[in-house]
């Protein structure tokens, strides 16, 4: 019999919608090729669906979901599933995750778990392992402690606190410089106890490398295989698609540096008409307020991207900031719709610039690589058709799947 995994992350998995909880789903599901699988949500992150979906929900032997703030347990909304229950949890938990009151031990997270045999609990980020430790070490003794650094939190930190100081907020900037150096705290825990370590990346394993005790494993992004997209309509002005969670800070000062830096030399340097979509959730005043520009409509939230990408003659990523691997750009690469990305957005893929994708740092470098697009239609083809084989060979789901069996 395969062994027990208890899987703990602070957001619902998901098969679409944000990166985070398609992170949660994809590894969550290669893990369940190998193990089986229990999942505790310590929901700290607004879910991307109404419930974990079927597909997901079904390769767990048990799902608990708790809420910062409830002490009700309630019926779990896939209630399909007769063994999935939500329990309560006292409000100093969201605390606990954001670094107040760290003396304090969190109530028993999960109950139904007190009892079970766990031969390795997975914790997804690192907002999980002040919540969680305390609890595993009391209740379940020695089991193989494994987390998942999707994102190096204490490099993402210093670079959003970079970010708001460009952008003339110094308050807040020190806030991040703050957080930046209490995670890198945990990080540096987590390298030293834990059995193993996940990463995104061979560059984020080497930046760990020097100070890790933990195993250190590449685990990468990975989305689903799409049904086959036809070419992107030319009798149409050309589309640039923007996809995020637009209330992010990076996402929101991506857009806004696009729209008010790019957009204007891109007018100058090309006669062609163009227009940017801005597709995703929680769509901020400030972006609300660029659709009143002639070429740029702001979406906001849709139940399938398949139809934006249809249309898309490319993706562009201008982030000036973050961290992780970008799922967006993966997901591109599986339309096959060509990118133009800053260096810091295509962090983490093995993708070459010119020959899978375009990178460009700055508004006049970005903006003339958005031209080279609109100039050259074999360009963004040939692009394309070698950003998807790079896909296919190492960011599907069995792609993943098979990294996971060969750590076992």
């Amino acid at each position: 019999m395969s062994e027990h995994l208890l899987y703990v992350s602070p957001v619902q998995p998901a098969s679409t919608g944000n990166g985070l909880a398609m992170r949660a789903g994809t590894v969550l599901c290669a893990l369940a090729e190998r193990y089986r699988v229990s999942l505790l949500v310590i929901e700290l992150y607004a879910p991307a669906e109404p419930a974990i979906p079927e597909q997901i929900a079904r390769r767990c032997q048990q799902i608990v979901i708790a809420r910062p703030g409830e002490t009700v347990p309630t019926p779990w909304p896939g209630a399909s599933l007769g063994s999935a229950r939500r329990s309560g949890l006292l409000g100093r938990l969201a605390r606990l995750a954001a670094g107040a009151a760290r003396s304090e031990q969190p109530p028993l997270p999960a109950p139904q778990f007190r009892d079970e045999p766990f031969n390795v609990v997975h914790l997804f980020r690192l907002a999980t392992l002040p919540l969680v430790d305390p609890w595993l070490q009391a209740n379940f003794g020695r089991p193989r402690r494994h987390l998942d650094l999707d994102d190096l939190e204490s490099a993402t930190w210093r670079r959003l606190a970079s970010l708001y100081r460009l952008n003339g907020d110094h308050e807040q900037a020190d806030r991040e410089q703050a957080e930046a150096d209490h995670h890198a705290a945990l990080e540096q825990e987590a390298l030293r106890n834990f059995d193993r370590v996940y990463v995104c990346s061979e560059e984020d394993r080497a930046r760990l490398a020097p100070s890790a005790l933990a195993e250190l494993a590449v685990l990468p992004n990975a989305v689903d295989v799409p049904e086959p997209l036809p070419p992107a309509p030319t009798d149409r002005p050309f589309t640039f698609l923007f996809v995020g969670t637009l209330g992010y800070y990076p996402n929101e000062d991506a857009v806004l540096f696009f729209c008010r830096e790019v957009v204007p030399r891109l007018r100058v340097r090309t006669p062609g008409a163009f227009r940017l979509a801005i597709v995703g959730v929680g769509v901020t005043s400030a972006i609300a307020r660029l659709a009143d520009a002639p070429d740029v409509e702001v979406v906001g939230q849709v139940p399938d991207m398949r139809p934006w990408y249809q249309q898309a003659g490319a993706l562009v990523v201008p982030l000036r900031a973050g961290g992780g691997t970008r799922i967006k750009i993966l997901e591109a690469f599986s339309y096959r719709r060509p990118v133009v990305s800053t260096s810091i957005g295509a962090e983490g893929i093995a993708a070459r610039p010119d020959e899978h994708l375009l990178i460009a740092d700055g508004a006049d470098a970005f903006a003339a690589q958005c031209a080279r697009l609109m100039a050259d239609p074999t360009l963004g083809a040939s692009l394309a058709e070698r950003a998807y084989a790079l896909y296919a060979s190492r960011y599907t789901p069995d792609a993943l799947a098979r990294i996971v069996h060969a750590l076992a």
